[in-house]
């Protein structure tokens, strides 16, 4: 990595991929303490700044994390050589003299083309200067490749793509769970009746994450939700929790937020984006634990494991439906 830092001058871009957990962030954090350079990375959302800018603090990075725009006027006073951002926040700032890093790259384009307009009007801002730049993501489609490598060709004469692992996981589940729409009804006793510590439960929108905590705080366990908007606020909770049962939460804990060891992830519904799939599913086994999946989709695993997949429901069905009838037995 510190090579790579060194190596990159105006008009050079490096795109670099590799799977979730591989540590792309940390590594760089030591190749930056080792260069000369000044560094601008640059996060999707506060929580992976502040956990970015704690983790350089231990390493004795001389940086700044950019909270609010009072805090861009400390770059003139205290000339870090790493600040640590949100686009919005950044933007506007010159960074002449910056090598620019942006995170979670493909959040850029999906999140800048929806509901986050500014990253994207960052992203074309920062490129039109030509900085030496890095983006680094685990999963960066055909498709959003093609038109990153486009956007970027204006201002770059070299684009240089290294690949340690795109659309690839590090850590795979040691048993996957697949249930067609149809059997969706049997991950309610999954779900209510089983304990695993700890377990990441995906939901589609923020009211059914909200009314999944309510049912299973009522039951007894210990339970944490987030949801987009909330992520600091959930971090800071998150540190002071031990012993948890269930995260709850929508995509938004899918990119970079540490989690403990994560043993069982269940999705409440189908991912339609293989990239955001693949986010959530490279939540689990970063412990180099094991790990197991209920998933609704299909269109990643090997058919071989999709059919073994679909036949672990039924192993389950009545194993969890006894646990069922226990349960309100023990609480009648």
């Amino acid at each position: 990595m510190l090579e790579l830092i060194n190596s990159l001058d105006y008009e050079d871009a490096l795109i670099l991929t590799a799977p979730p957990g591989w540590g792309k962030t940390y590594k760089l954090l030591w190749a930056i303490k080792k260069t000369d350079r000044k560094i601008c990375f640059v996060f999707p959302l506060r929580a992976l700044c502040d956990e970015v800018y704690l983790a350089a603090q231990k390493k004795n990075i001389h940086s700044l994390n950019i909270r609010d725009c009072k805090s861009l006027n400390e770059i003139e006073k205290i000339k870090p050589k790493l600040i640590v951002s949100t686009p919005e926040l950044i933007m506007n700032y010159e960074l002449d003299e910056y090598l620019v890093i942006l995170d979670e790259f493909h959040l850029f384009y999906y999140w800048g083309d929806s509901f986050r307009e500014k990253m994207f009007e960052f992203f074309i801002e920062v490129t039109s200067l030509g900085n030496p730049i890095i983006f680094l993501t685990a999963t960066l489609g055909e498709e959003l490749k093609e038109r990153l490598v486009m956007d970027l060709s204006y201002n770059y004469k070299n684009i240089i793509q290294l690949n340690m692992g795109n659309q690839e996981l590090k850590n795979y589940p040691n048993k996957i769970y697949y249930y067609p729409k149809i059997n969706k009804n049997f991950l309610h006793d999954e779900i209510f009746y089983v304990k695993k510590r700890t377990t990441l439960i995906f939901c589609q929108y923020r009211e059914e994450v909200k009314s999944l905590e309510d049912v299973l705080l009522k039951m007894g366990y210990h339970v944490l939700s987030c949801i987009g908007g909330e992520a600091k606020e959930f971090v800071e909770k998150l540190n002071l929790t031990s012993n948890l049962d269930f995260i709850i939460a929508t995509s938004v804990v899918s990119h970079g937020v540490n989690l403990p060891a994560i043993k069982r992830i269940i999705f409440t519904y189908k991912v339609n984006n293989l990239d955001f799939y693949l986010q959530m599913v490279g939540r689990g086994g970063r412990d180099g634990g094991d790990f197991e999946i209920h998933t609704m989709n299909r269109d990643y695993f090997s058919k071989k494991l999709i059919i073994y997949g679909y036949l672990n429901i039924f192993l389950k069905r009545i194993p969890n439906h006894i646990r069922k009838l226990l349960y309100y037995a023990y609480e009648s």
